[in-house]
This record gives structure tokens, sequence and C-alpha cells, in this order.
């Protein structure tokens, strides 16, 4: 069995599926399997099957389009002792996956990484970088309870976590990953190294989709804040945390070329 599960729901977006699975093929470390879960969209197995040969890969077509049920399916379908969330319009730097077995092997239970955050222009079927920055805050538990800091792509857990916790809370749906992270931070070790290996793409108009959808999110986000009793009634996505924030951006290692299939 491999050592890592990675999940990717994906929702009609084949060419970013693509890119990314390309990226996981020229990962240092290889002791994975890649799990694709389309949430109801289109049709995406033939970029699925051009991978077949490089990559250990199950695809599955889920009927309904819901992005956290679908990482719950990923999750029981997981036969790694770790599992790496992955979304599909981001990508992993090729020292990612063996950097973070190594915080995991060394006493961690989730271990989560800054990032390069970038926009971009299509040219064919790919992408082209047109600018990044760092998104790189220090982990702090309190802190973290007044903004969402953490970027969910690229970070690898122990499976067994689940058994603690149970699964993601699907009754927070677009917050679930924020109660994953404030769930896990209670009890468990947390690494979150100085390294931007996660490229999070920000769509080309520079407003990710998030920033769209204040009025359908309230309902999930104010749930998120009676559940754990948050300070804050202000919904921000990463552009608002950026743009308030960016005096505080850490030093971190930052290996990204530019080029978006070929750095480090």
């Amino acid at each position: 069995m491999p050592t890592v599960s990675i999940i990717i729901p994906t929702y009609n977006r084949p060419r970013e599926l693509a890119e990314a699975l390309e990226a996981l093929t020229r990962q240092h470390y290889q002791d994975f399997e890649v799990i694709v879960l389309n949430n109801n969209g289109d049709d995406v197995s033939a970029v699925t099957a051009a991978y077949q040969d490089r990559l250990q890969l199950t695809y599955v077509a889920l009927p309904e389009n819901h992005h956290v049920r679908a990482r719950n399916h990923g999750v029981t379908l997981a036969s790694g002792r770790y599992i790496l969330l992955h979304d599909d319009d981001d990508l992993l730097l090729p020292s990612h996956l063996e950097e973070a077995v190594g915080d995991l092997e060394a006493g961690a239970d989730l271990t989560y990484t800054d990032a390069e955050l970038f926009t971009y222009r299509w040219e064919g079927d790919h992408r082209i970088a047109l600018d990044s920055e760092p998104f790189a805050y220090p982990y702090d538990p309190e802190t973290i309870r007044e903004d969402s800091t953490y970027i969910p792509s690229g970070s690898l857990y122990r499976k067994s976590l689940h058994d603690q916790l149970g699964l993601f809370d699907e009754d927070v749906f677009n917050y679930w990953d924020w109660d994953w992270i404030l769930r896990v931070g209670k009890d468990h070790l947390i690494l979150h190294p100085a390294r931007a290996t996660v490229l999070y793409a920000f769509n080309p108009s520079g407003n990710h989709e998030s920033a769209r959808q204040d009025a359908a999110r309230r309902v999930f986000f104010e749930r998120l804040v009676e559940k754990h009793q948050l300070p804050t009634n202000e919904m921000k996505n990463f552009h608002i945390v950026q743009a308030e924030r960016r005096e505080r951006l850490r030093q971190t290692r930052r290996t990204f070329n530019g080029q978006l299939t070929e750095s480090e």
C-alpha cells in the first residue's frame, strides 16, 4: 500500500487537473496514490487515463457537486497512512511531498506550508504565470481563530486523525478547511514550515471565486463561528487577508521560478 493518499476533488477544470497531475509526476517522493473525485462535472476520465501509466490513480465520478462530501468520500477510499489534500487548480513543487512526509515522520500530526499566490493567463492548454507573491504567515492557534491563513492544498496529515476527530464537517461547507485546522490544533501537533512549495491559483481577474459568494457563504460562516466561538463576524477570502496582513509576512524559502511546470 502507498504511504500517502492524495485526494483531488474536481469540477469542470480539465486543463487545470492535467497540470496538477503532471506536477505530481515530478514529485521527488513517489510513494503515493491519487484519488480524483469528479463532482458531477464534465467527464474528465480522458485526463486521468492519460496519467494511469505514470501515477497510481483512481477516478471516481460522483452524482452530486459537493466538494466537502467528495473529500470525505476520498478519505474512505484512501489506503495510505497519510492524506494530502489537493485542489484541482493548484500545483505542488517537486520537493513538496518529500519534505512534508519528513515532517510527519519527525512527529507532526499535520503539516502545511506557505504558498505562492499566482495570477495567470491561458496559452493553449496550459497556464502562464503572470505574477506571484508569497502567502506566508506563522501558525498561531489563537490568531488563526481571527482569520484563517491555512491553505489546505498541499497539507499532509495522519489519516488516523479522522478516527479521533471524524470526517470533514459538511455542515460548514465552504469553511470545512478552517474548521479542520481548528479541530486538529486543539490536541495535535501542527507544523507550518517556512517554505513556499504550493502554487495557489488566483484567477486572471485577480478575484478568486470565493470573493463572489459572500451571500451564499454567510450561513456556513455563522455555523463555523458558533461552533468554535470565534471572535469574528467578518468573512474574508485570501485576497482580503493578504491585503490586511501583508506587513506581517514572514521570511520563507521561495523556489518558484515563474515556470509552472519547471520550477525547482
